[in-house]
């Protein structure tokens, strides 16, 4: 039921920036409520990376510029093996359409690595999406892709 809230707040984030702005060809929407598995090994500030439950609305414009909201929480592992959630929140101010039918986009973020710590302002970040998944870079740490195991991602 979560996701299914998530994924209607992300389609209408983007009708409102549409409204905004106005739809014009060549813009991109991308919408998500998607759980993934990383498909290999991944790590951020030692913990190591086992999936994700990603939510986003975006608008990549004909420009190059972009409009939106991303959310993941990663959920990793310790080094002494208990779970932890790692909360990436984004607003989104560019984007690319690829050759490969994926989008690109990025912005900064708050990043709250869920130990209690005080979270991070400001990190850049991006994403790469496409209807299988998403490979989130987050500063200068790539994870692993995330393969979609759960909801969707849509792009048109």
């Amino acid at each position: 039921m979560r996701k299914l809230v998530l994924f209607f707040v992300s389609a209408l984030v983007v009708l409102t920036l549409v409204a905004q702005r106005g739809a014009a060809i060549g813009d991109t929407y991308v919408t998500a409520a998607a759980d993934g598995v990383s498909a290999g090994p991944s790590s951020l500030s030692g913990l190591d990376i086992k999936g994700s439950s990603s939510t986003f609305g975006v608008i990549i414009y004909g420009d190059s510029t972009a409009e939106g909201d991303f959310e993941t929480v990663l959920s990793g592992v310790s080094l002494v093996g208990t779970t932890q959630y790692i909360t990436v929140e984004g607003k989104v101010n560019a984007g690319t359409t690829n050759v490969d039918a994926s989008v690109t986009f990025s912005g900064t973020a708050t990043v709250d690595m869920g130990d209690g710590t005080v979270p991070l302002i400001g990190v850049p970040f991006s994403v790469t999406a496409t209807t299988q998944g998403l490979q989130l870079v987050i500063g200068l740490t790539t994870l692993a892709p995330q393969t979609l195991t759960g909801g969707t991602i849509t792009i048109q």
